[in-house]
Parts: C-alpha cells; sequence; structure tokens
C-alpha cells in the first residue's frame, strides 16, 4: 500500500470545538515521521513544518500521550489558524504531505 499523501478533516458540530483548540493526528498518524512523535519520557520529537494558507509556518512535534499537534505558539500555532480561518461546520482541513518534514495546511470551505 503506498504512503498516504494527504488526510482531509471535516469540521462536524460535534468535532468544532475541540478542532479550534487542538488538531488530533490519531486517525491519520501514518502521514507524519515516526521521530516526530514525542518519547514517553516527555523529550520531544523532531519538529515538522506546517505551511499554512494564511502565510505562516506552524512548527511542532505531535504529543505521543495525546496524539495531538503541540500548540507552542499562538501566533504561529494552531489556534492562530483556526481562529483567523473561523471555521464553520461543513469546511475541511487538508494536511498535505510536501517532504519528509514539511506538509501544507488549508482550509477547504463550503459554499
Amino acid at each position: 500500500m503506498p504512503p498516504k499523501l494527504s488526510h482531509d478533516i471535516p469540521v462536524a458540530e460535534e468535532n468544532l470545538w475541540f478542532l479550534e483548540r487542538y488538531l488530533n493526528v490519531f486517525d491519520f498518524l501514518e502521514l507524519f515521521p515516526f521521530d516526530a512523535v514525542s518519547k514517553a519520557d516527555g523529550s520531544p520529537g523532531i519538529p515538522i513544518k506546517l505551511r499554512t494558507d494564511l502565510g505562516f509556518i506552524i512548527e511542532t512535534d505531535i504529543d505521543c500521550s495525546k496524539m495531538q499537534l503541540r500548540n507552542r505558539s499562538k501566533l504561529h500555532g494552531w489556534t492562530r489558524f483556526t481562529t483567523e480561518h473561523t471555521l464553520r461546520v461543513g469546511d475541511a482541513i487538508r494536511i498535505e504531505k510536501q517532504n519528509e518534514r514539511e506538509y501544507s495546511l488549508t482550509l477547504v470551505r463550503q459554499a
């Protein structure tokens, strides 16, 4: 089976509040390099970069205890991405692998 290159996360009524604050990657963890996940002892994983469609980059790793991207910066983080886009039910968030450590992060707005 070829490696997965992208994943769309649908924004639904039941996950809107959570998505505005965190991105859980459990369902599509295979999209990321294994070493991006933090260690059980708390040491961080090797960072990955998410290039947003808003023009800023989120540099992060994955918290192994929660399987979420760590929100390291409100200026350049997940919260900023969701706040500036004003997520709505029916939207989708697309993560697409560009190379081993870089991804594009875009909002697909439903009309």
